[in-house]
């Protein structure tokens, strides 16, 4: 009789179960007819090298006397101009900004500045660009021999840029279209509906980081560090269901 009992409860278990799926199944197919749409992502990457370079050089020349401060920063802007040209670099690729003159003075204990005059600095800034990105990037790795000569030079990493970046994305945001309605289509046919219209369509930030990078950012990623780099792009799109 006990078994008998058992064997009725486990049939009963069983049919409410069978009852609960095919209600679920049923409620998500009414959930996708009455929102009457589909959301989908599209993703696109590509390969991009870098077709120009900016690199900052600053000269800097310290004295107490300004007059001698300006001549050896004079002296100073002579040898990098010939180091420069030594590497190739043309004057068509050098830009030079004004120079600037700071005062420093004494610091006291408390990290206030005092009246006790200290030194003239003079720093002048040189940029350099170049399309040759290769050059830019030896001459970084190398112009640090130039303080054998005695010169005093603030470097920065060399920017590397892809100028034709803006006409890319417009084509990175068509392959990502495309690759989202290519997933609406397969889930379409899987789901037995039909895609309608697009109902909505949202780019997101463009994530341009060094090749194998997995970093990402809310607000997009403009890596200017590497010369070859990747370009990543996500499109949200919505499908009306027919």
């Amino acid at each position: 009789m006990k078994k008998g009992l058992a064997a009725i409860s486990v049939a009963v278990i069983l049919a409410v179960s069978f009852i609960m799926v095919a209600k679920i199944g049923s409620n998500t197919a009414i959930n996708i007819k009455n929102k009457g749409y589909v959301s989908v992502k599209g993703y696109a990457k590509q390969k991009i090298t870098s077709d120009y370079a900016i690199f900052d050089v600053e000269i800097v020349a310290e004295n107490l006397d300004l007059k001698v401060c300006y001549e050896s920063l004079a002296q100073d802007k002579k040898k990098v101009m010939e180091y420069l040209a030594v590497h190739k670099i043309t004057d068509k690729e050098i830009e030079i900004h004004p120079a600037e003159v700071e005062e420093e003075y004494k610091v006291n204990e408390r990290g206030y500045k005092t009246e006790e005059f200290i030194k003239y600095i003079i720093k002048q800034p040189i940029l350099v660009k170049s399309a040759d990105v290769n050059k830019i990037r030896d001459l970084s790795s190398a112009i640090i021999e130039i303080l054998d000569q005695g010169v005093k030079v603030v470097i920065s990493k060399p920017r590397y840029i892809y100028r034709e970046l803006e006409d890319l994305k417009i084509e990175m945001v068509g392959k990502a279209t495309n690759n989202a309605r290519e997933r609406a289509i397969k889930i379409a046919k899987e789901g037995k509906f039909r895609l309608g219209s697009i109902a909505d369509v949202r780019v997101g930030v463009f994530q341009i980081t060094p090749i194998h990078s997995t970093e990402v950012s809310n607000y997009g990623i403009n890596d200017t560090s590497s010369i070859d780099k990747e370009i990543k792009c996500v499109v949200g799109i919505q499908y009306f269901v027919r």
